[in-house]
Order: structure tokens, then sequence, then C-alpha cells
């Protein structure tokens, strides 16, 4: 009991820092959160998360000073206090003693041209450090990198009418030094820009976070890419000792409504995150990835413990699901019963990438975990 007392502080904790690290963090202070005494403490975080609380804290301060670096014209006074240090000359021999070269050297490496194909690919590229210099963001179709980035991004490139990618003809006049693109491009998009700029063909279709250690690899963004993932690896782990399904994973299913009908849904994030991460079992027999009108009979007969709906936002889906949720069989799901039903939407559980992924995750951290 002691021990699972222990890790659920160190969880909170670690948390804490994630919201505080560019505050004055003391060891004795983030010590005293958890109850236990400084070395104790100290000893607890590094066994639990492989290094001390304090590196944790420094960790994280020059990740996010590296993305500081990579905007045009930053004082480094301004960079330091804004990750937590007032003295921008102790920030710098820190800086410098965990990345081997000093900020200013940093910055001079990173003024590439990188442009995106696709909106996705922002969530590659954020993970692994890199704000890029030309990407589709749309305050409608890309909102959460445009909430992010909207002042940072050089060249903002209009979405086509299908919404999947960017148009062409505005990425052949910027000056970009590498493209990245996922690798199922039409042909025709592919011959207008092969031509006119290095690509890196990025396979979405894999596990993101090799893909993402991949890309990292291209760009020289090894240590920052591993750091996201080993963060996204620990939260990983809070959420699934919070959600308690180990012992017994639920019958999950996501459900698609389109105008006047239902979809078992399930797409690559989903099955990464849902089925693969959290470890629970589809209550839809078949396997892999699926999008399959359902009637209301044959859903009121599966097995659903747990039940995600998304609605697509026109009032003809919406009444749709008014209409469902007067449906007999649609009542006696054990997941209607228990009140485990949950609203998600497109963004980010249409996206799949490395940044979504954790969207997801924490999305569900916030709707099932008490």
């Amino acid at each position: 009991m002691q021990k699972q007392s222990q890790k659920t502080d160190l969880t909170e904790v670690r948390r804490y820092i994630e919201e505080n690290f560019t505050k004055h963090l003391s060891l004795a202070h983030l010590a005293n959160l958890s109850g236990l005494s400084s070395s104790y403490f100290s000893s607890a975080f590094k066994q639990e998360y492989i290094q001390s609380p304090m590196e944790f804290v420094t960790q994280l301060r020059i990740q996010k000073a590296k993305q500081l670096l990579q905007k045009e014209d930053v004082r480094l006074k301004f960079i330091a206090e804004a990750v937590g240090y007032s003295d921008e000359f102790y920030f710098s021999r820190v800086f410098k003693k965990v990345e081997g070269i000093s900020p200013t050297m940093y910055s001079s490496q990173q003024k590439s041209h990188i442009g995106v194909v696709t909106g996705n690919m922002m969530g590659y590229l954020h993970a692994a450090g890199v704000i890029p210099f030309a990407a589709p963001l749309s305050a409608k179709w890309t909102p959460y990198y445009y909430n992010l980035w909207a002042q940072e991004i050089e060249h903002k490139v209009t979405l086509t009418q299908n919404k999947n990618y960017c148009s062409p003809n505005e990425l052949l006049h910027l000056p970009i030094d590498l493209l990245i693109s996922p690798k199922d491009l039409s042909s025709e998009l592919v011959k207008r820009i092969e031509d006119h700029f290095p690509i890196y063909w990025l396979d979405d279709k894999q596990d993101c976070l090799v893909a993402l250690t991949e890309l990292a690899a291209r760009l020289n963004k090894q240590e920052e890419a591993k750091q996201w993932i080993t963060q996204y690896r620990a939260r990983l782990e809070d959420v699934r000792r919070g959600l308690g399904w180990n012992s017994t994973p639920p019958k999950v299913l996501v459900i698609r409504i389109y105008q006047q009908q239902i979809f078992a849904y399930c797409n690559t994030g989903i099955q990464h995150l849902l089925f693969q991460d959290l470890g629970a079992e589809s209550s839809y027999e078949q396997p892999g990835l699926y999008n399959t009108e359902i009637t209301f009979d044959e859903l009121g007969k599966l097995k659903v413990d747990k039940l995600f709906t998304i609605i697509c936002p026109d009032d003809e889906s919406r009444a749709t699901w008014h209409h469902l949720q007067r449906e007999v069989g649609f009542r006696q799901l054990e997941a209607i019963k228990q009140q485990q039903i949950y609203v998600i939407h497109s963004d980010p559980w249409f996206e799949y990438s490395p940044v979504a992924l954790k969207r997801m995750l924490e999305e569900v951290a916030v709707m099932m975990i008490p």
C-alpha cells in the first residue's frame, strides 16, 4: 500500500513539474509536495523515472528553450527568463552542458526552412522540437497547430478542397530546404513537387513513434524525439494505472455518426491508443482498421462497456444521435446503463501523429479518471 501511495505522489509531483517548470523550483519544495524527505524523494523519483527531479526540470527547460531558439530575433535574456532562469549566462552554461553547444550556436543551426504537406506532419515536427517554415495552418481544419504556431510559422499554406493536403502551387515559390510529406501523396502532387525540393517521405501508416524516431534522425533531432517519447510513455503509465484496465480490459466501441448512418469506426490513432497502448478490447469483431456501417439492431447486440461517439457537426447527424439515444436496444448497452459514454471530436481523433496520440491520451485521462 505504501508503495502505491508513493507512486501516486510521484506521479502528481511529476505532473506539477511539467506544469510549473518555468517557475523557481527547488528540491526541498518538490519533496514537500510528496510528503517525503528530500533525499528519499530524489532517490524514489530517480528510481521511478530514470532521472532525478532537478534533471527532469532542466530537461523540460532546455527542451522549451530549443523551441524558442528557433524563432527569429529573440534575445537570449528573454529565452532564459521564459524557461525559468533569471541569469542568461547561467542559462547558457546549463544549455551547453546539456546540448554540447551554446544557445547561440544551436540557434544558428536551426534556420533551415522545413515545409509540410499535410496537417498531421506538424504533429511529428512538434514532437521533434521543430517549428515548420511553411505549413497548412487553418483555424477551422488544423486548430491546434493554428493556436500553437499562428505567429511562428512564416508561410501559412491553404488546404486543397478535400482538406487533406496543402495547395502545391503555394509551395513551389518558397525557399524550402526540405519538404516533409506522407508516402501516400497522390502521383499528380508528387510530380509537381519532387523536382522543386528535397522530400522526406514519412510513412504515417506505421507506428507514429517509430516514424518520429526515423524523422528525428534525418533532422538531427534524435535527443528531442527521445525525450518526447520518454515523456509520453511515462504519462501513458500514469493513465494506465489510473484506469486500472490491466486485470479486466473493457470492451470498447467507437462509433461515427454521419447524417443518417452509424459506423463502427477504428482508425490508426484509435487502434494505437485505445487497443494497443491502453489495452482495451474491441467490441466490434472485425480485425484491424474499419469504418463499417451498422444498424441500430446490430449496435444493440454488441457487448460494449465503454462507448466513444464521434458526431459530424451537422443537423442531420445530431438528429440521428438523438434518435439513437431513444432506441431500446441502445439503452440496454452496458456502457449506457453505467454512464460510460464519451463524445469525442475529429480533432484530435481523426489525426495520427505523436502529438495527436498524446492529446487523445490526455482526453481519455480527463474523461475517465476521477
